[in-house]
């Protein structure tokens, strides 16, 4: 078994986690969009924005893609 099937099995054994992990990010962005409506593109907090609206967004697709192919994976065998 190649070592990156032994990764995918490993992350596909928490697969019940991943919704929890979705809910804690989901939160994130709703504060993250809530203290959107006060930072300005002239603030200094502007670019720490930016970084956190590029990293929930990755973790969302991330963690997303993840579940999704583990169901996948799962019906079909």
């Amino acid at each position: 078994m190649p070592n990156g099937s032994k990764l995918v099995e490993l992350v596909c054994q928490q697969r019940e986690q991943i919704p929890l992990a979705m809910t804690v990010i989901i939160t994130m962005a709703l504060l993250l969009l809530l203290s959107a409506l006060f930072v300005s593109p002239g603030d200094e907090a502007f670019p720490i924005l930016v970084l956190d609206f590029a990293l929930i967004g990755f973790s969302l697709l991330f963690f997303g893609g993840t579940y999704w192919y583990c169901i996948k994976r799962g019906m079909e065998e």
